[in-house]
């Protein structure tokens, strides 16, 4: 199938064009000559930038399929701009094993809606001591993780690092030493990344560290990526928007004005490589009992670009770095440029749009949003995957 999309606003930053981008089997290509099979895309002055890749997202299935599955999970990424994400193995059961991950992969490649990744668990079930189920990996695992847990024992954790650098696998890691989180929630997750960095440092091997939230952890990364260790981390959305906030059950906590500021600094100064939603769907039940977490995927552009790009912080060029070309580029999948031999996956944005975001469009099983009723700029009104159309604002 041939596309040609004409009529946009670049963004020369990030190498993109005015000039048409012509698509040919879901994959930028050179310039062709129009026959009566080409579709021709008018995207109506939008700015045409890369679509969004999601490094830490969850779809709670198999096991808590209640709270979002793999299909109403997808469309919520869809609404967000994201057409891929890579999903944390904490479900019921844990994915631990290759049926569970072919499964989920089958399934997510059945529906046709974005591309899925998924990570499989650095210990056997979240035991937090067996290492044997890495033996026999189903193919296309690229990342492991505890994520929810984090590996406690300083020895697992490195025999864990070594035996995944032999495999090529990379650790996207949650950072919280148990029971200290208990007593001082900074000092757990900031004594774990102290760890996790040090190790990376000393064995040179890739670690991606999770939902950074405070300005120790933030401190410890700049520390070891200026000695040169393998070190890429994410923050969030939640905690680039709020600081101060005790009732905003999440982990990790919504950190000080002071945390915010590090992390947006770190930002500016280049030593945060994503953005990611940690999509963290719960119904109104449990967030009531105090389950921690927040969905992200729909409003995650809008809240970035709000939190960063409206204040003067960061250029929209560095928000689409942060929230498509890097994050592509640390999952290894070739999306996040407007280039030729890149998959053709788009978003069309109206930046200067201002909507509502209301609780009853919101497209997750889950409505555990910060974000209900808050008027938020940036609206995503179409998004392609391989040159297809997979989602139109609100239809």
């Amino acid at each position: 199938m041939k596309v040609i999309f004409e009529n946009f606003v670049g963004l020369d930053d990030i190498r993109t064009t005015r000039k048409p981008i012509y698509v040919e089997d879901g994959i930028i290509t050179k310039a062709f000559d129009k026959d009566s099979s080409t579709k021709v895309v008018d995207c109506k002055g939008l700015f045409l930038i890369p679509a969004f890749t999601d490094l830490h997202t969850h779809f709670r299935d198999p096991g808590f399929t209640y709270k979002e599955d793999l299909e109403s999970g997808s469309r919520a990424a869809l609404k967000g701009g994201f057409t891929s994400v890579n999903l944390m193995a904490n479900t019921k059961p844990p994915v631990s094993t290759r049926a569970i991950y072919e499964d989920i992969m089958s399934r997510g490649k059945e529906l046709d809606l974005i591309d899925i990744r998924q990570v499989y668990t650095i210990t056997k079930d979240f035991d937090g001591k067996t290492l044997d189920h890495l033996d026999d990996l189903p193919d296309g695992v690229r990342f492991l993780s505890d994520d929810g847990h984090g590996v406690n024992d300083d020895y697992t954790m490195y025999k864990a690092m070594v035996k995944a650098k032999s495999l090529d696998l990379k650790m996207t890691l949650h950072e919280e030493v148990k029971g200290l989180s208990n007593e001082d929630y900074e000092l757990a997750e900031d004594l774990m990344t102290l760890r996790d960095c040090y190790l990376s440092y000393k064995l040179n091997y890739p670690i991606h560290l999770s939902h950074v939230s405070t300005k120790g952890s933030i401190g410890a990364i700049r520390y070891f990526k200026d000695l040169g260790a393998p070190i890429t981390c994410e923050i969030t959305p939640h905690h680039l928007s709020f600081s101060d906030r005790k009732d905003l059950r999440v982990n990790p906590p919504i950190r000080s004005q002071e945390d915010r500021q590090a992390l947006i600094k770190a930002i500016k100064d280049g030593y945060v490589d994503a953005i990611a939603t940690d999509h963290a769907p719960h119904t109104e039940d449990e967030k009531r009992a105090g389950m921690p977490g927040f969905i992200g995927l729909e409003t995650a552009f809008s809240s970035s670009y709000m939190a960063l790009v409206k204040p003067g912080h960061i250029s929209i060029n560095k928000l689409i770095y942060l929230m498509s070309t890097s994050p592509s580029k640390i999952l290894g999948i070739k999306k996040g440029r407007l280039e030729q031999g890149y998959l053709a996956d788009f978003i069309l944005v109206d930046l200067d749009k201002v909507y509502t975001y209301r609780k009853e469009e919101i497209v997750s099983k889950s409505k555990n949003s910060l974000l209900i009723g808050k008027d938020l700029t940036g609206s995503i009104e179409y998004v392609y995957r391989r040159g297809v159309l997979k989602y139109e604002n609100n239809r």
